[in-house]
């Protein structure tokens, strides 16, 4: 990088914050929780077979990208739960001021937020170092524009600093080559920022005070400020601000004001099990270079980074998905589910290629067999065809399970009959009701799916679909529904009128119709022009009575007209009785 240019008289430094600012003496500390750790150490997070871990969102710890979600210290600790054989449940904290309050009540066992080590922590407990990194002073070295954002990145910026920026002053301040000349300046830190401490000791042997503005704002937002011109200075982790560098052409990564520092974990001071299991786990992945690998990942390889940073599909910071998200709101609407459950299923079966085609004939978007594309009557092929087919097709599988009362184990039957078929989902049942078992509890059920690949079960009187390998379809309901919660946290579920109920179908899929008697359905004067049954799509044109394909109404309507009733229903669609093999 070349040397700076020569500092230019001072300027006034216009300030957008009002209200006296702290010096770093006076600034306050990341509160120490309130509460007392609770007893609970690697022998009772075994037994309870899920580690949660408390993250804060980053672009390179913790995020979602293209669906998938990443970060550094996410894939390790995945790695560790996997090998613990534990369930990895990531718990996003977004007042990182909160983070040892919650590990100390037991909403999490493990911090993982890009924490420097501390000599003097009192109040947790911390691991191995992971990789170390000097704190740097990030500053802007020229007035010009940021680089490296396209038109949808900078179009949303300028949206961001009409929307919530109160003023539209810039800050220029004059470049700096050592950290004394810090002294008089004002610095933005994140609220748990480990560096505060540094600028204290900095600031011990200043003339002028270094004003610190201490935000519940992660590094890589405030570097984006400081390249945008909003404030003057921030200190980051080197490694970070060298890759935001890439990004944004106009930030000075120098001088540092310190040395090194390792990048740890805390945990509960009272879980010693937990913290040497982590230490050696830690230490032998040193020595296998896992740890290596996944910081040139991250931190080294620049235009992988730089995708990703300018990528619309950053969920982190831009709340999108994929390219298909819209037809996920649509569309989900038909089973009734959370859109967001709809794209986790999506990822999970083609990673969100509309291109993808299994070894076993599957196709598109949601990866729908040959038989069942017919039957729906979609070509899936077409993206929005393939997510529409597939949610009318969890819709009817979800009457197949309708002895299932409980919503979220049922969700739980449908997506692995999505996955193997309802035929061999209903063997596991009924295994499951002749050993004891409870037929209605996912768990229970799984069990037996798993053993239908034994020959001593798959053989058992009651099975009527034989040999299945069960395996995959329960792994494929843990891995769509953990991807689930993780969307949960990243995007915000939007709003929509009637989700879950007959006022938020599509509207090709609604119509006004009288039942009368033995499931002959005839159209209303109100309807439009006709009736389209969802499962075959076959369109009834009034006078005419649709009874063809054994049609009822939608069985989860607030107030559901029987297939005997003479009243009309306000609103409604029709669906065959006969479903379509999944395969």
């Amino acid at each position: 990088m070349p040397p700076p240019p020569a500092p230019s008289p001072p300027k006034p430094v216009a300030r957008v914050d009002t209200g006296p600012v702290p010096k770093p003496s006076e600034a306050p500390q990341i509160a120490p929780p309130k509460s007392e750790p609770i007893v609970k150490d690697l022998d009772a997070i075994t037994a309870d077979g899920t580690l949660r871990v408390l993250f804060t969102f980053n672009s390179t710890g913790y995020f979602i990208y293209r669906g998938e979600t990443m970060g550094y210290e996410y894939e390790l600790l995945n790695a560790f739960a996997r090998d613990s054989r534990l369930k990895l449940k990531p718990v996003v904290v977004r007042d990182s001021n909160e983070l040892f309050e919650k590990l100390n009540r037991g909403e999490g066992d493990v911090v993982a937020a890009q924490l420097a080590a501390t000599a003097d922590q009192q109040e947790v407990a911390q691991t191995a170092g992971l990789y170390e990194t000097a704190p740097v002073v990030v500053q802007r070295g020229a007035d010009a524009p940021a680089a490296g954002s396209t038109p949808t990145v900078k179009e949303a910026l300028a949206r961001e600093k009409k929307e919530t920026t109160p003023s539209n002053i810039t800050i220029r301040a004059r470049l700096i080559a050592k950290p004394s000349e810090l002294a008089g300046q004002r610095v933005h830190l994140p609220r748990v920022s480990p560096y505060r401490g540094r600028l204290v000791e900095l600031n011990a042997g200043l003339a002028d005070d270094i004003e610190v503005v201490e935000v519940d704002e992660s590094s890589d937002k405030l570097i984006q400020r400081l390249s945008e011109g909003e404030i003057g200075f921030t200190v980051a982790a080197e490694n970070l601000a060298q890759m935001r560098a890439g990004e944004y052409t106009n930030l000075i990564v120098k001088p540092a004001i310190g040395p090194p520092q390792p990048i740890v974990w805390a945990l509960r001071r009272n879980a010693p099990q937990l913290l040497a299991a982590l230490n050696r786990w830690i230490e032998a992945k040193r020595k296998a270079s896992l740890l290596a690998v996944l910081y040139r990942k991250y931190f080294l390889d620049r235009r992988g980074f730089d995708k990703r940073a300018t990528s619309p599909y950053l969920t982190t910071e831009t709340g999108t998905l994929s390219a298909f998200d819209d037809a996920f709101r649509e569309y989900a609407k038909i089973p009734g589910w959370d859109w967001r459950l709809v794209a986790a299923q999506a990822y999970q079966e083609s990673r969100f290629d509309p291109n993808a085609h299994s070894w076993a004939g599957a196709t598109g978007l949601m990866q729908i067999m040959p038989r069942t594309a017919r039957s729906l009557k979609v070509n899936p092929r077409d993206p929005r065809a393939s997510v529409e087919g597939a949610c009318r097709y969890l819709w009817q599988m979800d009457s197949a399970w309708k002895s299932i009362a409980n919503e979220d184990e049922r969700i739980k039957f449908i997506l692995a009959s999505y996955n193997v078929g309802t035929g061999h989902v209903q063997d596991a049942v009924r295994l499951a009701e002749k050993f004891g078992d409870d037929p209605k509890s996912w768990d229970d059920v799984a069990y037996w799916l798993v053993r239908k690949s034994k020959r001593n079960v798959y053989n058992d009187p009651v099975v009527k679909h034989g040999y299945a390998r069960g395996t995959e379809p329960v792994a494929y309901v843990d891995q769509i529904l953990g991807r689930f919660e993780n969307y949960r946290q990243f995007v915000e579920e939007a709003p929509a009128t009637g989700v879950g109920g007959l006022e938020a179908r599509p509207p090709h899929l609604l119509a006004r119709f009288t039942i009368t008697a033995a499931s002959t359905i005839t159209p209303t004067p109100a309807a439009a022009a006709n009736i389209t049954c969802c499962c075959c799509f076959d369109v009834v044109t009034r006078p005419r009575s649709f009874s063809g394909c054994g049609a009822r109404p939608w069985r989860k309507s607030s107030s559901r007209p029987s297939k005997t009733s003479t009243r009309s229903a306000s609103i409604s669609v029709i669906q065959c009785d006969s479903l379509p093999s999944p395969n």
